[in-house]
């Protein structure tokens, strides 16, 4: 099916031009005009992602389904941009079918609806057929795959890794740049003897044009890779990375090192291949940082994930998800939780008051913890207008780390009381983390294990904390109060936790490592329970010697001791704690 031989029905229905598939008329109109109404009032209908830009349907009939997208134009900037363009809906459907005409697998376009108003932009309307049995490819690896059995999972990694790579590289051997590919985008279904199946969607940031040179394939290459670089295992990206190469191997120059990738690869030429794969490696790690510290600014904005608190004298965000009934009755009282019955004070210092208490989020009833920051000193408020308060920090810091894929409690909610244009006292919601307990607490409890039990957690459990704050430096991000009360420790993995000392930088400075691996050292400088063969265990993990080999670990030990002993003279003679 393409544009040209396509015949569509034109009719008119509530203010709105359609173009529909002949034998989908029937389906999609009845008397009263399009049907959505009524499938949404008999619950045949369902809304699977809403935002301000746009509002998506699934629709089931007996022995049915398909899906509408409904696209809005939220602000000037959408709207000024359809007056150069068509609308996002005609855009996907005519790509749709270019895409495959192309014998590209991806979704068929049944109906079209524009707004037929003549005072320039409007909304639109597109109706794709449903693929069934495919879910997300994003939604496969992060949920799907961790509950098969492990030699079926492992198989299936493998397999994934190859058709994805011949299937990227069939997209750009016929000159089709999605400029927004990435997992969410993919759809896949396991065919017979678990061979996937993969459908390209969301079209309309589809560009058309002759076979990719290897400078536009790699930019879309880094795009996907930005995904899976921190899902997907060295090894499948490896194979990746191959399968592309090796389906692609008929392309004419403009190649790393111009080489033929193909299954027997000479020496010069794997060396190019292997370069490929760092070059390509490299690229989408700054092309990640650069994205993060772009997204960072999401949570402080209303979309389909955030929206922004307002009342007589607070301010401040929330996730989309969280009960807005109780946020009012909050909002109304902030204070009201620290006493209300069930909940359990945790802190309450000059600083900061801590409770923990049950709160509906996403309709279920969750534990959740409760922080409120106090002011301590009259110019807190007229800081506050110069740079972020502890608040604001910590719900900024969370978001990112959880877009970083580092672990930590879910933010759900941050506000201030507001006198005019001040800030006062701060106030921050958090998911409770279960089963959780501190660093210290978790290493005093080994004693109550035997001596083999006892080493075997405690290894387990160093390497996972070396592995965290590795990559959070990795990710030029530095947490100045990295001490054991920090980190939490639960069944399944590590916790950072009170984020108010996490920093984002552009180039994260050795000094700045040192004094993170220090403050965490200077909790169990004199611990019995870690020994020296510990700690140095914990420096190979964090340094990476596998791959980055294990020159200087000694400058780094060395460093660390010396910056741990001026941790410890300073809390000294400050009379402070250092746990």
């Amino acid at each position: 099916m393409n544009k040209e031989t396509l015949q569509l029905t034109e009719l008119t229905s509530s203010g709105v031009r359609w173009q529909v598939l002949p034998e989908w008329r029937h389906v999609l109109f009845g008397p009263n005009g399009f049907r959505l109404e009524d499938w949404l009032r008999s619950g045949l209908a369902h809304v699977v992602k809403n935002g301000p830009h746009r509002t998506v349907y699934r629709v089931a009939l007996p022995g049915l389904c398909f899906y509408l997208k409904h696209h809005r134009l939220p602000d000037l900037r959408a709207w000024l941009r359809q007056l150069v363009r068509p609308a996002k809906a005609r855009m996907e459907f005519e790509r749709a079918l270019a895409v495959a005409a192309l014998h590209v697998p991806t979704i068929s376009p049944v109906a079209l609806g524009e707004c037929g108003t003549t005072s320039g932009p409007s909304e639109s309307f597109l109706i794709t057929q449903g693929l069934e049995d495919t879910e997300s490819l994003s939604d496969f690896i992060e949920k799907t795959l961790p509950r098969l059995q492990p030699h079926r999972r492992t198989r299936l990694h493998m397999l994934l890794a190859t058709a994805l790579g011949e299937f990227v590289a069939r997209l750009h051997d016929a000159g089709i740049v999605h400029k927004d590919l990435h997992a969410a985008n993919l759809l896949i279904r396991l065919g017979p003897d678990d061979q996937p199946s993969l459908y390209l969607i969301d079209l309309h940031d589809v560009c058309l044009r002759r076979a990719l040179t290897w400078r536009v394939s790699r930019d879309n290459l880094v795009m996907l890779n930005r995904w899976f670089a921190l899902r997907a295992s060295r090894p499948d990206r490896y194979r990746f990375w191959r399968a592309y190469c090796c389906a692609r191997q008929h392309m004419r120059g403009g190649w790393p090192g111009r080489a033929r990738y193909d299954a027997g690869l000479t020496a010069a030429n794997r060396l190019a291949f292997q370069d490929g794969a760092r070059h390509l490696e490299q690229r989408t790690w700054w092309s990640n940082l650069r994205f993060w510290r772009h997204r960072d600014r999401r949570c402080l904005v209303t979309n389909r994930y955030y929206y922004r608190l307002q009342s007589e004298a607070v301010v401040g965000c929330a996730v989309c998800d969280l009960d807005r009934g109780a946020m009012a009755s909050l909002l109304a009282d902030p204070d009201a939780p620290f006493q209300q019955p069930g909940a359990i004070l945790l802190k309450d210092s000059r600083s900061t008051t801590v409770a923990e208490f049950d709160l509906t989020v996403a309709g279920t009833v969750r534990r959740v913890i409760y922080k409120r920051f106090r002011v301590t000193a009259w110019s807190d408020p007229w800081l506050a207008l110069l740079r972020r308060s502890p608040a604001l920090r910590s719900w900024i810091n969370g978001h990112g780390l959880r877009e970083r894929c580092l672990p930590t409690a879910r933010p759900l909610a941050v506000f201030h009381r507001r006198h005019g244009l001040l800030a006062y006292e701060g106030y921050l919601l958090t998911e409770k983390i279960p089963e959780a307990v501190d660093l210290h607490r978790f290493v005093a409890q080994l004693d109550e294990l035997n001596e083999e039990e006892r080493l075997r957690t405690l290894r387990r459990r160093i390497e996972q904390v070396a592995r965290l704050v590795s990559e959070l430096h990795r990710r030029q991000l530095s947490h100045r109060d990295l001490k054991a009360s920090n980190v939490l420790v639960n069944r399944e993995s590590v916790w950072l936790i009170d984020l108010v000392g996490v920093t984002r930088y552009r180039k994260l400075r050795r000094r700045r490592r040192v004094q993170n691996l220090a403050r965490l050292h200077a909790s169990f400088h004199d611990s019995p329970l870690l020994t020296r063969t510990d700690k140095l265990r914990f420096l190979r993990v964090y340094l990476r010697w596998g791959l980055l080999g294990r020159e200087g670990w000694k400058r780094w030990w060395h460093e660390v001791c010396g910056a741990t002993k001026a941790k410890i003279r300073h809390n000294a003679r400050n009379g402070r704690p250092l746990a």
